[in-house]
């Protein structure tokens, strides 16, 4: 029996100590079978990246079309023309339109020919009013003088009055004469306006990159003007219309540098900068969309109009910051991996880019003075106050309409107190700070483990993340574990 209780004894001393070198081993293993692959904080530059493709297009393009209808008798220029402003590019057949001229031309001719008729007729209605009236003078004196009876005066009186009647008839047949002059002027200078449109001519210095007649070809103007040419003026200087989505168009503003890249040309990469961001959205299959108008130089002839143009805008940049490898901040530590040691470290709501501070944190940035920006953050609190009145219980259920009347009280209250200068540079800090993230990354620690450390981040373009607070240039963070082999 006793040698029995001996035996037993041993193996459980024996499956203890089993035990406990597999638990070490374990635990050996956990720590000393992955190694780490770490990136460094450093100092560069960091670029939010926007995504689109667009077209290619002149600056200019002008549709030559024709005011009036006929054959095309001539044409000068063709696909690939380089023309000059002014240059005669196509001709329609003259004829009728030269008829039309020489028609107007008689008119007019014949209009000034009745005038001159009645600028002869007012001479002599002028001679024979002149004549009249000594007449009736004369017949005056001899009434007064008694020596012809009042018929005689009356009749020279009738007749002073008929001839200024017949005067004043002629003057104004003279009128009615220059008026008809005049309105046949107007049709003979309409004719040749439309003579003069059968000589189709280039309005701009440029390229021709459409035609859509050919030689005897009829068009006809009577409803809209045809589209003989399309005219692309000086393509060394391009635009490309890009379609940015509403998520990215935030942040994209004139000035802002591009680099695009086109099919005919994959290996090579051309540059432009934002020249408009147009506020007509458009909306394609509950997908909405923005203009945003590019400007480029094109000097090698290159980019032709209508290529598809894959661009990246540089929405936003920060030069000379602290960044590390985006990949540290998607690492996360596998459930059998090294220990994990977390550090009390937490955001502080009162900093910037924490959870409070609001409008009253930034305005301590724009460095205003004291009294100022006191007076402006009690506007503000007053606003609020007002606010939360105004909504009174309905403040606990709808907090999304509570927080936007708050935004659009707040800047009210800046617009009217700042600067135009002062209020840029509260939304730029704005712009920066609603951008901003606490993320936790991991470091190693001498005994294998890992360590979790909090940092406050910005921007990010994809590869590389802006560090704003909690780290300095060299610190490692681990961006990988990978499990060694058993021969390793």
């Amino acid at each position: 029996m006793k040698k029995v209780l001996v035996g037993l004894s041993g193996l459980v001393i024996i499956a203890l100590c089993y035990w406990q070198f597999s638990s070490n081993s374990k635990t050996n293993s956990a720590t000393q079978s992955y190694t780490s692959e770490i990136a460094l904080v450093e100092k560069g530059d960091v670029a939010r990246l926007v995504s689109a493709s667009g077209s290619v297009r002149a600056l200019t393009t002008v549709e030559v079309g024709s005011q009036v209808s006929g054959q095309i008798i001539e044409l000068n220029v063709d696909f690939n023309s380089e023309v000059e402003q002014g240059q005669i590019i196509a001709k329609l057949d003259p004829q009728t339109f030269e008829s039309r001229v020489l028609s107007a031309q008689a008119d007019v001719a014949s209009a000034k020919a009745n005038l001159d008729v009645l600028k002869a007729q007012i001479a002599s209605a002028e001679a024979n009013l002149r004549l009249f009236n000594s007449d009736f003078n004369r017949q005056t004196e001899l009434f007064n003088q008694k020596l012809i009876p009042r018929s005689l005066l009356d009749d020279a009186k009738r007749q002073l009055t008929v001839g200024e009647s017949s005067l004043k008839v002629t003057k104004a047949q003279l009128r009615s004469g220059q008026a008809s002059l005049a309105q046949r002027e107007a049709a003979l200078n309409s004719a040749k306006v439309d003579l003069e449109r059968t000589i189709v001519r280039s309005p701009i210095t440029g390229v021709v990159i459409e035609r859509n007649v050919d030689v005897g070809q009829t068009v006809a103007a009577s409803l809209s003007a045809p589209i003989l040419f399309r005219i692309a003026q000086d393509l060394r200087d391009i635009r490309i219309d890009a379609d940015v989505v509403e998520s990215d168009i935030g942040g994209i503003d004139k000035g802002d540098k591009v680099t695009f890249t086109v099919d005919a040309y994959p290996n090579d990469e051309f540059t432009g900068v934002v020249e408009q961001v147009r506020l007509a959205s458009q909306e394609i299959q509950n997908v909405v969309t923005y203009t945003v108008v590019i400007a480029s130089e094109n000097r090698k002839g290159n980019l032709l109009p209508g290529m598809t143009a894959n661009v990246e805008i540089t929405a936003e940049k920060r030069s000379d910051v602290l960044r590390l490898s985006e990949t540290a901040t998607r690492f996360r530590p596998p459930a059998d991996g090294p220990e994990v040691k977390e550090n009390s470290d937490r955001p502080n709501a009162n900093a910037p880019g924490g959870r409070r501070g609001g409008a009253n944190n930034l305005l301590t940035q724009l460095n205003l003075e004291t009294e100022r920006s006191e007076a402006i953050q009690a506007e503000i609190s007053e606003e609020m106050r007002k606010v939360r009145e105004s909504m009174g219980q309905m403040a606990q259920f709808d907090r999304n309409r509570m927080r936007q009347l708050f935004r659009t009280r707040i800047e009210r209250v800046l617009k009217k107190n700042l600067s135009d200068d002062e209020f840029l540079q509260y939304e730029k800090i704005q712009k920066q700070q609603s951008s901003t993230r606490r993320v936790s990354l991991y470091q190693e620690n001498s005994d294998g483990s890992l360590s979790t450390k909090s940092l406050r981040v910005g921007l990010s373009d994809g590869s590389f993340i802006e560090i704003l607070s909690g780290a300095e240039v060299g610190d490692k963070f681990v961006t990988r574990l990978r499990k060694l082999k058993e021969d390793e």
